[in-house]
Formats: structure tokens, sequence, C-alpha cells
């Protein structure tokens, strides 16, 4: 998973290093956390998984800018995997093919969370920053307004002792 992570993290940080920025600015979590408090809305991009079993911001909502397409790797790979990582964590991309493949209902579905909760500041978050930067920045050049992304995402949301679940 944390190589999945981190080709995704290359690909969309080579990405958008090429594309201007459009969304209004980047925020360091406890800008964010205090915007929050006054009633901006932290949609977190991760994958479920991550914002179930990795923990989430308190208050935030899930809507994943990508899902991940999981292809198992060849059976006899997989059974001398296992015969020889006993004791240490899965790195998955010895077993599978993961694929990211971006989903096509962000827009909409940050648009009716906006819908539903009032037309409130947006503030967009990932693990590390590099995924909430590209769907921050997709938002905000599909007309969305108020838009921003927080730095240094869960894991320096974390680091700053702020609210967080799911763990």
């Amino acid at each position: 998973m944390k190589k999945a992570v981190f080709s995704l993290l290359c690909l969309t940080l080579f990405i958008f290093a090429q594309e201007k920025i459009y969304y209004e600015e980047d925020l360091d979590v406890k800008e964010a956390y205090a915007m929050m408090q006054k009633g901006a809305i932290l949609i977190d991009v991760r994958s479920a998984g991550e914002f179930v079993y990795a923990g989430h911001p308190l208050g935030a909502i899930s809507v994943p800018i990508f899902f991940y397409r999981y292809e198992p790797k060849d059976i006899k790979l997989r059974i001398n995997f296992a015969k020889k990582e006993q004791t240490k964590p899965l790195d998955a991309h010895k077993i599978y093919t993961i694929t990211p493949v971006e989903n096509k209902n962000f827009i909409e579905s940050v648009k009716k969370v906006r819908k539903i909760l009032g037309n409130k500041a947006i503030l967009v978050i990932c693990r590390s920053g590099a995924r909430s930067k590209y769907a921050a920045n997709l938002l905000a050049k599909n007309g969305m307004s108020e838009v921003y992304n927080v730095e240094g995402g869960f894991l320096e949301w974390k680091r700053a002792k702020l609210p967080f679940g799911g763990e």
C-alpha cells in the first residue's frame, strides 16, 4: 500500500508541478482546523481504506479522488511471497498490480456536500498533501470557489495533535 501511495504521489506531483494553481491557497493544519471551527468543510480525498483504517480528522467527509484496482500477480509468486514474508508487513506491490483510477464523481460529490452543508469554504486533505493539491486544483478549475489545500495532510494533522479518529 505504501508503494502504491508513493507511486501515486509521484505521478500526482509530476502532473501538478506542471499545472497552474487555481485554488485559493495552501493552509497549515492549524489554520485549517481554525477554519473548520468557523464552519469550513473538510474533504478527505484518501481512499476509503485509508480514511477508515489509518484514521481521519474528526469532522472530515470522505470523498476519494482516486479508487484503486488491485490485480493479483501470478499465484506461484504469491505463494513464495507468503512463505518468505511471514514476519514482515505486507508490501502489496509484490503480489498485486495496483492501478489508480480517478473518481469520475468526485467534483459532483463535493458539490453535493456543499449544497447540503451550505456554501462554505472547502478544505481538502489527504495523507501528505499531494493528492489534496491535485483535488483542490481540480475543484477550483471546475468553478468551485473558496477551495483550500491542507499542507502536510493527515500526517501533519496527527503530528500537531489535532482531533482525529478511526484508527
